[in-house]
């Protein structure tokens, strides 16, 4: 007799347990119920970061042959395929042997297209092409697939035979076609 009421309490009590959420569910079902959780458990908004790393090389290649290489001292890589750069140099060359390097502090690269920013930090984002130019801006756009550059911002270029100042442009990495927006100054030297 003592299991049978030992056994009829523990049926008694589940089905009790069973109308209580049966009943909660007939009573909440529909309504719209938020949940609040404390902001120090929140995931931050936007993208999520997947990977951090020192030091980065991403290249890209044309018909077999290395067209530019990007080197970065820290990169963050989120999960919208952008990284973000800190200390960056990209190395270009084309057919025609002319090089050039693009250096800047911090920059946000699109590994998808190879599209970047690089914004000044402490110095300026500098270009360097191997037949003596120098070219000096607060920020630079580089779009890979037709291998331009181009600012918005004030800019100076220094080369053995011109001095070029102004604010916005855009050019081809060599800097040997150059397009500048407004306030152009130019001092040509022989």
């Amino acid at each position: 007799m003592k299991l049978n009421r030992n056994s009829f309490k523990v049926i008694a009590l589940i089905l009790i347990l069973s109308a209580a959420v049966y009943s909660g569910y007939l009573l909440l079902r529909g309504a719209d119920i938020t949940i609040t959780m404390p902001s120090l458990f929140r995931p931050t908004p936007g993208a999520r970061l997947i990977m951090s790393m020192d030091g980065f090389r991403f290249t890209q290649s044309e018909n077999g042959r290395v067209s530019w290489l990007m080197n970065a001292r820290n990169a963050d890589l989120y999960e919208n395929k952008e990284v973000h750069l800190k200390e960056i140099e990209i190395f270009f060359r084309d057919p025609d042997k002319k090089e050039a390097v693009l250096r800047g502090e911090t920059g946000i690269m699109d590994t998808t297209s190879g599209n970047a920013s690089i914004q000044r930090g402490v110095r300026d984002v500098r270009i360097i092409t191997s037949d003596g130019y120098l070219l000096t801006t607060d920020s630079l756009y580089w779009k890979s697939g037709e291998r331009l550059v181009w600012t918005a911002d004030s800019f100076k270029l220094l080369g053995s035979e011109v001095y070029l100042e102004g604010v916005g442009f855009s050019a081809n990495m060599d800097l040997s076609t150059i397009v500048v927006k407004e306030n152009v100054k130019a001092v040509l030297q022989e």
